[in-house]
């Protein structure tokens, strides 16, 4: 009897992180879309924090990233999971996490330390995006972690690893960039990226972070893979496009004219 129950309860817990999670994850990024590209709103933090109260960036950034690696690193342990199957293939959901897990390891622990922003992240900011880092790090590490895949020379694991490594190439030379701007600025304000996809895009380190989890859902072929590539895209595309009318604002006719918000040559 408590056995059946104890099994009910699993099958609930699974259900819940292996679907509904995701369902939600996918609901609420339609309602973020809609704020931030119909209505006008824009995230708290960074050249939008308007209290200028908060965290210093780099000690805000840590917290709210860190647990999308602390948390599916602590579920590989806990569930046990092998790097190569009964017939000694790939697990390839193993390899996945570990990409989730080095750019988060990135975010948290490399980028942090490199940045020498003066910008402030407002407390409540910081909290909701700690919370969706560990909710989205439970998801991905809970399906992962669970199912084991041997799926290695399937085209869309091949694929989307080769879009993810793309997309996470973009995302750090970018952020380079950026750091290597502000360094150059010594404070004196804001001034045009240029060099690498920001050729072609404002937002080149948003592209950029967008191509990796979109490569990441591609190999994975799970809906929690998907939601959180559709979260991303919902949450970064929008202020990615915010930042694009800032630089014409700013710069006006010296901005680049033929350089997009996002996506190159598209929007």
């Amino acid at each position: 009897m408590i056995g059946d129950a104890l099994h009910l309860i699993k099958a609930y817990w699974n259900e819940l992180w292996e679907y509904w999670t995701p369902v939600i994850m996918i609901s609420i990024g339609i309602i973020v879309f809609v704020l931030e590209a119909f209505v006008g709103m824009k995230a708290e933090y960074g050249r939008y924090n308007k209290k200028k109260s908060g965290l210093p960036a780099p000690i805000a950034w840590l917290i709210q990233e860190c647990p999308a690696f602390f948390v599916p690193l602590f579920l590989i342990f806990y569930n046990g999971v092998k790097f190569f199957d009964s017939s000694n293939s790939i697990n390839t959901n193993l390899v996945l996490l570990m990409l989730f897990m080095m750019h988060y390891f990135n975010r948290s622990f490399i980028y942090t330390t490199r940045i020498r922003s003066k910008n402030v992240v407002n407390y409540l900011e910081n909290f909701l995006a700690f919370v969706f880092c560990f909710v989205n790090g439970y998801q991905i590490g809970h399906y992962h972690s669970r199912i084991l895949k041997s799926d290695f020379f399937e085209w869309n694991f091949m694929l989307g690893v080769a879009i993810f490594f793309t997309g996470f190439y973009i995302n750090i030379d970018s952020d380079n960039r950026l750091i290597k701007l502000r360094k150059e600025s010594n404070g004196t304000g804001y001034k045009i990226p240029k060099g690498g996809m920001f050729e072609y895009v404002s937002a080149a380190n948003y592209f950029g972070e967008c191509l990796e989890w979109f490569g990441f859902a591609i190999a994975s072929w799970s809906l929690p893979g998907l939601a959180f590539a559709w979260f991303t895209l919902a949450n970064t595309g929008p202020r990615g496009y915010h930042h694009h009318l800032f630089y014409k604002e700013k710069f006006g006719s010296d901005y680049p004219k033929n350089r997009k918000a996002l996506i190159p040559f598209l929007i």
